[in-house]
């Protein structure tokens, strides 16, 4: 059932006010368990909103390929318009690993979503630790979509781990991070997530319904590496003397460092950032904790 609205955010965009709202799952007895989407207990949801929601032992349970799992599902009124949804799971003590599928209204698979597609977002201002996952829906018409969330019993073995608080403190001073062991939270049958529904009111769309995920960070990330990679591809081989001694990176291998950290800031990826400044201060490279540090004020400023 849902729960009232707990209060309004005014965002300055297309998207106007967006409220938000807790939604408690309380599934009947008789509709505890679900093996097919046509006996999914949908709860309707409209632009623009915020959806704060629990995975617990209420929830209603599905039958997954693997073994019974809690889910959350929802059905999305788009209205016909350009409508982008993020998926949010919150880090507490543990974590839900979530995994996703989104479907049409007549129960038709549009997309697939897995770990690989959520991303790790560092605690920032008023957000805590974080699994994110974007996605852009153009529907037809007034065509309704889905979204059912999920874990696996392979997820629920595993673990994530997130920036050390002391770490994002010494950069959001500007400060090179201390060298201290990264927490490390397990995974969950059961946790906090939340839902934000954004409708672009200018966009209203007659084509048939198109997907597109983003896990725009790391795929911009990746893809700026394999460019750097392949721009510097004879250049990053290090040679070895006689002695069987590392010599000294060129000025051209440096610099591969120096831009591969910026862009890893520079798109939210601070641990990948973190990773390649540890390995350019091994190899002596001049300059590095200075760009690194230069690239986190910029980005906060």
């Amino acid at each position: 059932m849902k729960h009232l609205v707990l209060g309004c955010a005014i965002t300055m965009a297309l998207f106007g006010c967006t409220t938000t709202e807790t939604v408690v799952f309380d599934a009947p007895t008789n509709q505890q368990v679900a093996s097919s989407y046509a006996q999914v207990d949908w709860v309707e949801i409209e632009p623009s909103k915020r959806v704060n929601f629990s995975i617990d032992q209420s929830n209603q349970q599905y039958q997954l390929t693997s073994g019974l799992g809690p889910i959350a599902a929802f059905s999305i009124n788009t209205q016909g318009k350009e409508v982008e949804l993020e998926i949010i799971s919150h880090f507490k003590k543990s974590v839900f690993y979530p995994n996703a599928v989104l479907l049409n209204d007549d129960n038709q698979i549009l997309k697939t979503f897995t770990d690989s597609d959520f991303e790790y977002k560092h605690a920032y201002g008023l957000d805590g630790d974080r699994l994110t996952a974007e996605i852009t829906i153009q529907p037809v018409g007034k065509q309704k979509v889905k979204l059912l969330v999920y874990t696996t019993d392979a997820l629920l073995k595993g673990e994530s781990e997130v920036l050390h608080p002391v770490k994002l403190d010494a950069i959001a001073r500007g400060n090179y991070p201390p060298d201290v062991p990264n927490p490390v939270i397990p995974h969950a049958q059961y946790g906090e997530l939340s839902l934000i529904v954004k409708a672009d009111s200018a966009v209203v769309v007659e084509e048939p319904a198109i997907v597109s995920s983003t896990d725009m960070a790391q795929q911009k990330l990746d893809a700026d590496l394999a460019k750097l990679s392949d721009e510097n591809a004879e250049v990053m081989t290090v040679q070895v003397g006689a002695k069987g001694e590392s010599e000294s990176l060129s000025a051209q291998q440096q610099q591969f460092y120096l831009t591969s950290i910026e862009h890893a800031v520079n798109v939210g990826m601070l641990d990948k950032a973190l990773a390649l400044l540890e390995e350019a201060k091994m190899l002596e490279v001049d300059g590095a904790q200075q760009a690194f540090i230069k690239a986190v004020n910029a980005r906060t400023h």
